[in-house]
């Protein structure tokens, strides 16, 4: 069978599959008379499938293996023969040289003038295989750095033409520079603060501040009017707080960010919030979820009726980890709607709203709004007050399936935390399928990752089992902190019928621990073991994201 004529019948083998149905592969067929554009592209245009099974599929038909960004680790050496420009152009991305052939995963291999590009680059003959445009950028947001920040090049130009820093400085170029550099950075945040001779630029990365390129204070004013512009908003304001989104252009695609104006004692403390989502993975399997959490979450995401919570502090992944178990749901059979603050990323066949508190939109409006709209799954952005969590709660005991957000510590502790906002505890009994806590911490950087011997006091927090434990030497893909990239820490309450009279009496949390505790509970502390001992993290990454509030005695001892 020749790959064009596979390829001809792909509506037909998806359908005999059970990937779509008889009505979809209509749809989508109508859509194609009109639009003229391959089939699989509409189909996950539509959101009947996921691109990786269109990719697979072009995998099987080519006869070559199909990978994810999550089983791919490149060779340093050949790394160092690529950029990303390279990367964009050919959608390409060399892996490591294997029985004298190059392995090379890429978008389209029968693309012959990027297969030619390739082939220009290496003196090696190819061994291909198909994958993602959103794995290759991920690919090379994670193994190649940025060879030298836009910001920097810009200044760098300016210096070369002795141009000075006042009338002539580029505004326009300097903060589309800025917001590049958060992008290509993998930030999730970017800090502009004013201080009194300069303004300092930060990026947040893998939660952490890092320095970039300060900004003379005579043009701070100047660039934040731009990202007012960009925003919508009012650059003549400046006492009040002001917030908005902004959309901008890298490498080719949208990438949305949310902007929140602070007034400061220097100035306007700006602070962006990069929504990329094609920096984040929307798949459950590629947050490093344990598998047994995984498999629970997913048998959760079955239920008819009820409501589960994800819980923790913000920016830590709470609401990706909603959207990943949302894009797995059936929105072609189910009406899958959500009200949010704000809406952070887009899917396909799903009801988004978001609500304005200034013209009287909030969550309790927006959820009573929406359940005149028939749904069958509903996510709320966050549970504030009584109101809401009683109308969630009310939403789930009416057939209803509801996702929503807590700002707990802990999984068991939203019990309280919702008697505490004056839910009664047998609504929380009759309602609550479950709540997932979770922190984002830091991966050793998989390029300059060594095993190392455990110290007395990592010997004794891992209970006597090691495993096989890894720290990170520090190199220039992890700018020298032996840290690269994030993974999900988290523990998984659900109640069951044991506790039903403690739920009914509004326990506090100590009780619920305690009788958690004694069915076998497994809290985020023994999830960073896990971590730890599979060489995923460090001892000192899971305390610097999941420490008591409380100073241990170990601690006042060494006072």
């Amino acid at each position: 069978m020749s790959a064009n004529a596979a390829k001809l019948r792909l509506g037909d083998r998806l359908l005999d599959r059970g990937l779509i149905s008889a009505n979809q592969l209509s749809v989508a067929l109508s859509e194609q008379r009109r639009a003229y554009r391959p089939l699989g592209e509409i189909l996950v245009g539509l959101g009947f499938l996921r691109q990786e099974v269109v990719s697979e599929m072009l995998a099987e038909d080519l006869g070559v293996p199909f990978l994810r960004a999550s089983q791919i680790e490149p060779d340093p050496l050949v790394l160092a023969s690529v950029d990303r420009e390279f990367v964009q152009s050919t959608g390409a991305f060399p892996i490591r040289v294997e029985n004298d052939q190059l392995l090379v995963a890429m978008v389209d291999p029968d693309n012959p003038e990027r297969l030619a590009l390739v082939r220009s680059r290496f003196p090696f003959p190819l061994q291909l295989a198909v994958t993602t445009e959103s794995d290759i950028g991920l690919l090379a947001r994670k193994h190649l750095a940025e060879q030298s920040g836009q910001v920097a090049m810009v200044f760098d130009a300016l210096e070369g033409a002795g141009a000075a820093l006042g009338a002539e400085f580029p505004v326009e170029r300097v903060t589309l520079a800025m917001l590049v550099d958060g992008v290509h950075r993998s930030a999730t945040d970017i800090h502009i603060e004013p201080e009194e001779k300069i303004t300092r630029v930060r990026y947040r990365i893998d939660g952490i501040l890092h320095q970039g390129e300060n900004l003379p204070r005579s043009a701070t004013d100047a660039v934040i009017s731009r990202i007012k512009i960009l925003a919508n908003l009012d650059i003549a304001e400046r006492r009040r707080p002001q917030d908005g989104r902004l959309r901008i252009q890298v490498d080719e695609r949208p990438v949305d960010m949310r902007v929140s104006i602070m007034p400061s004692a220097e100035g306007e403390n700006v602070v962006l919030r990069i929504l990329d989502r094609g920096a984040v993975a929307l798949r459950l399997e590629d947050l490093g979820i344990a598998p047994a959490i995984l498999k629970l979450l997913r048998l959760v995401k079955e239920r008819p009726h009820g409501l589960f919570l994800v819980t923790g502090p913000t920016g830590s992944g709470k609401t990706t980890t909603l959207y990943s178990l949302m894009a797995e749901m059936d929105s072609v059979h189910d009406n899958v709607a959500t009200i949010e603050d704000p809406i952070e990323y887009r899917l396909p066949l799903v009801r988004q709203s978001q609500v304005d508190p200034a013209i009287g939109f909030g969550f309790q409006e927006g959820l009573r709004a929406l359940l005149r709209q028939d749904p069958d799954v509903i996510l709320v952005g966050e549970i504030r007050d009584k109101e809401t969590a009683e109308m969630a709660i009310k939403a789930s005991m009416t057939g209803h399936l509801v996702f929503s957000t807590l700002h707990t510590n802990s999984a068991i502790g939203a019990v309280p935390r919702l008697v505490d906002l004056g839910v009664d505890p047998f609504l929380i009994e009759d309602s609550l399928i479950g709540v997932l806590a979770q922190r984002l911490l830091r991966c050793v950087c998989s390029s300059c990752a060594e095993p190392v011997a455990p110290t007395h006091e990592e010997l004794v927090w891992l209970q006597g089992e090691p495993g096989q434990m890894r720290r990170g030497r520090g190199c220039p893909r992890c700018r020298s902190s032996g840290y690269s990239g994030r993974s999900a820490l988290c523990e998984l309450f659900l109640p069951d019928e044991s506790l039903g009279d403690l739920l009914r009496s509004g326990t506090n949390f100590t009780a619920l621990r305690s009788h958690m505790a004694s069915r076998g509970y497994l809290g985020m502390e023994d999830d960073g073991r896990r971590k730890v001992r599979s060489g995923v993290t460090t001892m000192e990454e899971v305390a610097r994201v999941h420490r008591n509030h409380r100073l241990s005695e170990a601690e006042r001892e060494h006072v």
